[in-house]
Parts: structure tokens; C-alpha cells; sequence
């Protein structure tokens, strides 16, 4: 905006100049007056080159007064300009805001809620603020007004023309006086897509994490995670005193499964199975998919004879359960290897092993049943 004060200041020049060109006129008129009377011929000459002399000065340092500030003037203007070219291809929105409403706002914030200019102007800002974030907004621009900090930081939901909501980030400057009344500037930005794509981001983190750590079939826990955890469960089991047993299962014949009636019929055997697993799996268990047929469970705080019997229970489970494939029913048994820490192993290798010995003697055995590791002479 151009600077008043040198409007008025160039107003008062030529004002100046008019006045001395009238006073000399008068002085002018007065002395020709004069001379009729009181004065010879010289004297009259001698008094005009006197007044034209002091005039001419005068007149001279009036202009150069006004030529120095058209000069200011021009040089205001442009910085005007180039001022309002900067806040129109600002990448962020920016207004001032005096006494809640819109006394200057750019391009980019009209952009932003989808209003014209002229239209923002005549509105209240809380007009744009969601009913939820009105308090929060007040409390900032309150903040700003006391001048309580050097710049004041929020976020908050906001809403577009066609009732759209959107999330801002604002910074609010303290209060400038404009015409002896407060005015905040605020910079604002759109941040709605880039929440969105920090949602997603975290969304597809979390995803990989879970891909991590569970097998993609049946979605209990993969090898991996068991790999990671049991010897943590035997460590803490260490220094709290209690056992810690571990449940290998198989399921019986699976191969034959998979070659009479389909991978899509052994992919629905091997959920079954998992979901029995889940069914009978304590919080503080552990149900894995060890690999291909076999499966795994860690029960922390539990005896050989109490793990033996909740092997039990699966194994009668997933007998009594058909698995239904397309148009028919096909039955599934399992068998079962039973460890527990530390009778039958220090370490995740050595109790994993134990189980599995287990398991083979219970396929030697004739399958679908529950052996339990052989416990160490006394």
C-alpha cells in the first residue's frame, strides 16, 4: 500500500508553492504600490530582483523537495508491487485478520476453501472452522492478540465452500497495530492430503510388520517370530521360577490330502487346523506355523502333564470337525510331540528338538495321538 504520509507530505509541498507564488504576487502588487509614493524608480528595481532571488530559492527547494518525494513514492510503489506478487504466488495461504474478520487474504487462501476474494472479505474467519475446533482457534488468536508468544502453532479442522473438511497447519504472528486496532497474520496450509498420506504410509507399516511376523495362510505366528520370542519366554521363565512346555503338531497323511482333492483342499485343512489352535490358545500363548504341515505351540507357566492334556483337547477337536471342501467332507487327524523347559531342554534348539522327538514317536506310534518328551531320570 502506498505510504499516506508521503501523500500528504507531497500535498503540503505544492500547497507551499501556491501560497509563495500568491504571496509574491501581494508583495509584488504591494511594492509597485509603494513606489508611487515613497520610492525612486531604483529602488523599486532593487526590491523585485530581492523577492524574485529569495523566490527563485525558494521555489527551487520545493522542488527539489517534490521530486525527492515522487521519487519515494515510485520506490514504495514498486515494492508494493513486487510485495503483492510474492504473497500471490505464495505457496501458502496468508491473511490479516482484524477484529475476526478478513481484512487481506491472498490467492492461495482462496484457493484453499474454494472462495473468491471478494466474497472472503466480507466474511467471519470462525466461518471456516469446524464447530469441534472453534475453542481452539479462540484460544490461539486470543494468545496472539495478549502477544503471550513469538509465534503461535496449531492444527485444526477447517471447512471448504462445498462443506468439505479439511485439516490446516496455522502460524499466527502477535498483533500489529493497523489504524489503531490489533490485526493478526496468519499463515496457513492445506494439510489434509499429506495427514492422508502419512495414515497410509503408517497403514502399510503396520501391514509389513504383521507380514513380518505371521504366515499369510493360516495367520498365526510365522518361524521367524517364534525364533525371536521362545528364547525370551525361557529367559523369563528363568528368572521367575516356572515351567515352560512347547506342543509340535502334525497333520496326519497331509500329502495324500493334497493329492486327492487339491492345494485348495490342503490350504483349507491347514486354516482349519490353525483356527483350532486359536480356540484353545491362551493369551500369553504362542501359536505358530512352523512350516508346511506342522505347527507349534509355546505355553509359558505350564506343566508337561497340564500341555499334554490341552494337546489332547486339540487333537479330539479337530477329529470331531469335518472339514467341508466344495462338496465334501474330509477328515483330519494330527499328531503331537509335547517338551517342557527345563526337564527337557535349556535352550529354544534343545527344547524344540525334544518336542519333535516326541512327535516322530508319535507317528511311529500310529499317528493321531499325544506323546509327551521322557522325563530325565530323577
Amino acid at each position: 500500500m502506498i505510504d499516506t504520509d508521503a501523500l500528504d507530505i507531497e500535498s503540503e509541498l505544492r500547497a507551499e508553492i501556491v501560497r509563495l507564488n500568491k504571496v509574491v504576487e501581494a508583495l509584488m502588487n504591494r511594492v509597485e504600490h509603494s513606489s508611487t509614493q515613497h520610492y525612486s524608480d531604483f529602488d523599486q528595481f532593487q526590491t523585485t530582483i530581492m523577492l524574485e532571488n529569495l523566490v527563485r530559492a525558494r521555489t527551487k527547494e520545493l522542488d527539489a523537495a517534490l521530486r525527492e518525494n515522487e521519487k519515494i513514492n515510485r520506490a514504495l510503489q514498486e515494492a508494493e508491487e513486487k510485495f503483492h506478487r510474492v504473497l500471490d504466488q505464495s505457496l501458502v495461504g496468508i491473511t490479516m485478520i482484524i477484529e475476526d474478520r478478513f481484512h487481506y487474504v491472498n490467492p492461495k487462501f482462496a484457493a484453499i476453501f474454494d472462495y473468491p476474494v471478494d466474497e472472503l472479505m466480507t466474511m467471519d474467519i470462525m466461518e471456516l472452522v469446524s464447530d469441534a475446533d472453534e475453542p481452539t482457534v479462540r484460544a490461539a488468536m486470543q494468545k496472539a492478540l495478549n502477544q503471550e508468544l513469538a509465534k503461535i502453532n496449531f492444527v485444526a479442522n477447517a471447512v471448504r465452500r462445498n462443506g468439505q473438511m479439511i485439516t490446516v497447519e496455522v502460524s499466527v504472528s502477535p498483533a500489529i497495530d493497523i489504524g489503531g486496532k490489533p490485526a493478526l497474520i496468519a499463515v496457513l496450509a492445506d494439510i489434509s492430503e499429506r495427514l492422508r498420506s502419512e495414515r497410509q504410509v503408517q497403514a502399510l507399516h503396520e501391514q509389513l510388520q504383521y507380514q513380518a511376523i505371521h504366515d499369510p495362510l493360516t495367520g498365526l505366528y510365522n518361524r521367524l517370530f517364534l525364533n525371536e520370542n521362545l528364547e525370551r519366554e525361557l529367559l523369563l521363565a528363568e528368572r521367575q521360577g516356572y515351567e515352560v512346555s512347547v506342543v509340535m503338531s502334525d497333520l496326519d497323511h497331509f500329502k495324500m490330502i493334497n493329492d486327492c482333492y487339491g492345494h485348495q483342499a490342503g490350504d483349507a485343512v491347514l486354516k482349519a487346523f490353525a483356527d483350532i489352535l486359536k480356540r484353545h490358545a491362551r493369551a500369553s500363548d504362542l501359536d505358530c506355523r512352523y512350516g508346511g504341515e506342522e505347527f507349534f505351540l509355546v505355553l509359558p507357566d505350564t506343566s508337561l502333564q497340564t500341555a499334554s492334556e490341552r494337546a489332547e483337547s486339540i487333537r479330539l477337536a479337530l477329529g470331531a470337525q469335518p472339514i467341508a471342501v466344495a462338496d465334501i467332507s474330509i477328515h483330519v487327524t494330527a499328531s503331537f510331540g509335547v517338551a517342557t523347559y527345563p526337564a527337557n531342554g535349556l535352550s529354544p534348539v534343545a527344547l524344540i528338538g525334544a518336542a519333535d522327538k516326541a512327535l516322530y514317536l508319535a507317528k511311529d506310534a500310529g499317528r493321531n495321538q499325544v506323546v509327551a518328551a521322557a522325563q530325565p531320570l530323577q
